[in-house]
Protein backbone atom coordinates (compact mmCIF):
# COMPACT_ATOMS: atom_id res chain seq x y z
CA UNK A 1 0.00 0.00 0.00
CA UNK A 2 2.84 2.38 0.89
CA UNK A 3 4.50 1.66 -2.47
CA UNK A 4 1.27 2.45 -4.36
CA UNK A 5 0.77 5.69 -2.39
CA UNK A 6 4.40 6.68 -3.03
CA UNK A 7 4.03 5.93 -6.76
CA UNK A 8 0.83 8.03 -6.98
CA UNK A 9 2.48 10.91 -5.10
CA UNK A 10 5.60 10.76 -7.29
CA UNK A 11 3.56 10.67 -10.52
CA UNK A 12 1.53 13.65 -9.33
CA UNK A 13 4.67 15.69 -8.63
CA UNK A 14 6.22 14.78 -11.99
CA UNK A 15 3.02 15.38 -13.96
CA UNK A 16 2.01 18.62 -12.23
CA UNK A 17 4.45 20.93 -14.06
CA UNK A 18 3.47 19.51 -17.44
CA UNK A 19 -0.22 19.84 -16.65
CA UNK A 20 0.30 23.37 -15.31
CA UNK A 21 2.20 24.42 -18.40
CA UNK A 22 -0.80 23.54 -20.60
CA UNK A 23 -3.33 25.78 -18.81
CA UNK A 24 -2.11 29.02 -20.42
CA UNK A 25 -1.94 31.12 -17.23
CA UNK A 26 1.43 32.45 -16.11
CA UNK A 27 2.96 34.99 -13.73
CA UNK A 28 6.41 36.36 -13.18
CA UNK A 29 8.76 38.89 -11.65
CA UNK A 30 11.42 41.05 -13.28
CA UNK A 31 14.56 42.84 -12.14
CA UNK A 32 16.80 45.07 -14.19
CA UNK A 33 17.94 48.55 -15.07
CA UNK A 34 16.15 51.52 -16.61
CA UNK A 35 17.69 54.38 -18.57
CA UNK A 36 15.71 57.61 -18.76
CA UNK A 37 16.06 59.59 -21.99
CA UNK A 38 15.76 63.12 -20.65
CA UNK A 39 13.54 65.82 -22.15
CA UNK A 40 15.39 68.29 -24.39
CA UNK A 41 15.35 71.00 -21.71
CA UNK A 42 16.68 68.84 -18.84
CA UNK A 43 20.19 67.49 -18.31
CA UNK A 44 20.21 64.49 -15.97
CA UNK A 45 23.10 63.73 -13.65
CA UNK A 46 21.52 60.37 -12.77
CA UNK A 47 19.56 58.70 -15.55
CA UNK A 48 19.87 54.97 -14.74
CA UNK A 49 18.48 53.01 -11.82
CA UNK A 50 17.59 49.49 -10.69
CA UNK A 51 13.95 48.56 -11.30
CA UNK A 52 11.60 45.71 -10.46
CA UNK A 53 8.22 44.55 -11.67
CA UNK A 54 5.54 41.87 -11.78
CA UNK A 55 3.50 40.43 -14.63
CA UNK A 56 0.64 38.07 -15.31
CA UNK A 57 -0.67 36.72 -18.57
CA UNK A 58 -2.45 34.11 -20.60
CA UNK A 59 -0.89 32.17 -23.49
CA UNK A 60 -3.71 31.44 -25.97
CA UNK A 61 -1.48 29.19 -28.08
CA UNK A 62 2.27 28.79 -28.63
CA UNK A 63 2.35 31.95 -30.78
CA UNK A 64 0.06 34.48 -29.06
CA UNK A 65 -0.68 35.70 -25.56
CA UNK A 66 -1.73 38.77 -23.55
CA UNK A 67 0.03 40.20 -20.53
CA UNK A 68 -0.69 42.71 -17.74
CA UNK A 69 2.35 44.23 -16.08
CA UNK A 70 3.62 46.70 -13.50
CA UNK A 71 7.16 48.09 -13.31
CA UNK A 72 8.96 50.82 -11.47
CA UNK A 73 10.88 53.18 -13.77
CA UNK A 74 13.72 54.15 -11.47
CA UNK A 75 14.82 57.43 -9.93
CA UNK A 76 16.41 60.34 -11.75
CA UNK A 77 18.10 63.58 -10.76
CA UNK A 78 19.43 66.40 -12.87
CA UNK A 79 20.44 69.98 -13.44
CA UNK A 80 19.90 72.09 -16.55
CA UNK A 81 22.69 74.69 -16.58
CA UNK A 82 20.83 77.00 -19.02
CA UNK A 83 17.70 77.30 -16.88
CA UNK A 84 19.26 76.38 -13.51
CA UNK A 85 16.75 73.58 -13.06
CA UNK A 86 17.24 71.29 -10.11
CA UNK A 87 15.00 68.25 -10.18
CA UNK A 88 14.46 64.69 -9.08
CA UNK A 89 11.80 62.10 -9.65
CA UNK A 90 10.67 58.52 -10.04
CA UNK A 91 7.86 56.69 -11.78
CA UNK A 92 5.58 53.66 -11.98
CA UNK A 93 4.14 52.12 -15.14
CA UNK A 94 1.10 49.84 -15.63
CA UNK A 95 0.25 48.31 -18.97
CA UNK A 96 -1.31 45.66 -21.18
CA UNK A 97 0.61 43.97 -24.01
CA UNK A 98 -0.15 41.52 -26.79
CA UNK A 99 2.76 39.07 -26.82
CA UNK A 100 3.89 37.28 -29.98
CA UNK A 101 6.16 34.26 -29.50
CA UNK A 102 8.43 32.53 -32.01
CA UNK A 103 9.46 29.09 -30.67
CA UNK A 104 12.97 28.12 -31.78
CA UNK A 105 12.89 24.79 -29.91
CA UNK A 106 11.21 23.27 -26.85
CA UNK A 107 13.61 25.25 -24.66
CA UNK A 108 14.17 28.54 -26.50
CA UNK A 109 11.81 31.22 -27.85
CA UNK A 110 11.92 34.81 -29.05
CA UNK A 111 9.10 37.18 -28.15
CA UNK A 112 7.86 40.64 -29.04
CA UNK A 113 5.38 42.82 -27.14
CA UNK A 114 3.13 45.64 -28.27
CA UNK A 115 0.53 47.39 -26.17
CA UNK A 116 -0.42 50.45 -24.15
CA UNK A 117 0.98 51.66 -20.85
CA UNK A 118 0.32 54.49 -18.41
CA UNK A 119 3.28 55.96 -16.56
CA UNK A 120 2.79 58.11 -13.46
CA UNK A 121 5.85 60.21 -12.72
CA UNK A 122 6.42 61.88 -9.35
CA UNK A 123 8.87 64.75 -9.58
CA UNK A 124 10.03 67.69 -7.50
CA UNK A 125 12.37 70.63 -7.97
CA UNK A 126 12.44 74.23 -8.99
CA UNK A 127 13.63 76.64 -11.68
CA UNK A 128 15.54 79.67 -10.40
CA UNK A 129 16.50 81.36 -13.69
CA UNK A 130 13.90 84.10 -13.06
CA UNK A 131 14.85 84.50 -9.41
CA UNK A 132 11.49 83.10 -8.23
CA UNK A 133 11.32 79.30 -7.85
CA UNK A 134 8.92 77.52 -10.22
CA UNK A 135 7.71 74.13 -9.04
CA UNK A 136 8.54 71.01 -11.03
CA UNK A 137 5.88 68.32 -10.77
CA UNK A 138 5.08 64.91 -12.14
CA UNK A 139 2.55 63.91 -14.77
CA UNK A 140 0.75 60.87 -16.13
CA UNK A 141 1.37 59.81 -19.72
CA UNK A 142 -0.43 57.01 -21.58
CA UNK A 143 1.20 55.87 -24.79
CA UNK A 144 2.08 52.84 -26.91
CA UNK A 145 4.70 50.51 -25.47
CA UNK A 146 6.70 47.64 -26.87
CA UNK A 147 9.50 45.23 -26.18
CA UNK A 148 11.63 42.35 -27.40
CA UNK A 149 13.10 39.41 -25.58
CA UNK A 150 14.35 35.87 -25.25
CA UNK A 151 12.77 33.04 -23.23
CA UNK A 152 14.59 29.98 -21.88
CA UNK A 153 12.35 27.17 -20.55
CA UNK A 154 14.12 25.58 -17.58
CA UNK A 155 11.19 23.13 -17.25
CA UNK A 156 7.75 23.03 -18.92
CA UNK A 157 6.44 25.14 -16.01
CA UNK A 158 9.36 27.51 -15.33
CA UNK A 159 11.04 29.96 -17.69
CA UNK A 160 13.68 32.69 -17.60
CA UNK A 161 13.23 35.83 -19.72
CA UNK A 162 15.74 38.42 -20.87
CA UNK A 163 14.06 41.50 -22.31
CA UNK A 164 14.04 45.12 -23.38
CA UNK A 165 10.98 47.38 -23.02
CA UNK A 166 10.26 51.03 -23.81
CA UNK A 167 7.82 53.20 -21.85
CA UNK A 168 6.73 56.82 -22.24
CA UNK A 169 6.71 59.31 -19.35
CA UNK A 170 6.33 63.05 -18.70
CA UNK A 171 7.01 65.87 -16.24
CA UNK A 172 5.51 69.36 -16.04
CA UNK A 173 7.06 72.72 -15.25
CA UNK A 174 10.62 71.60 -16.02
CA UNK A 175 11.64 74.79 -17.87
CA UNK A 176 8.54 76.99 -18.02
CA UNK A 177 5.77 76.95 -15.41
CA UNK A 178 3.05 74.57 -16.56
CA UNK A 179 5.03 73.28 -19.56
CA UNK A 180 4.93 69.55 -20.22
CA UNK A 181 7.96 67.57 -21.30
CA UNK A 182 7.51 64.03 -22.67
CA UNK A 183 10.36 61.52 -22.59
CA UNK A 184 11.04 57.79 -22.95
CA UNK A 185 12.43 55.12 -20.64
CA UNK A 186 14.32 52.02 -21.83
CA UNK A 187 14.33 49.02 -19.49
CA UNK A 188 16.56 45.93 -19.69
CA UNK A 189 15.41 43.13 -17.39
CA UNK A 190 15.83 39.49 -16.42
CA UNK A 191 12.72 37.73 -15.16
CA UNK A 192 11.36 34.44 -13.90
CA UNK A 193 8.05 33.07 -15.21
CA UNK A 194 5.95 30.26 -13.76
CA UNK A 195 3.06 28.64 -15.67
CA UNK A 196 0.05 27.44 -13.69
Amino acid sequence: MKKIAAAILLSTVVAAPAFAADSGLYAGVTLGQARIKAPANVMLSKSTDTIGGVLGGYQFNKYWGAELFYSSTGRFTGTDPTATTINSGRGDVWGLDVVGTLPLSDMFSLYGKLGIASTKTKASGYVIATGAPTTLSGATRSTATGGLGFLFNVTPAIGIRLGWDRYGAAVTGSAVAGARSDFNIDAWTVGGVIRF
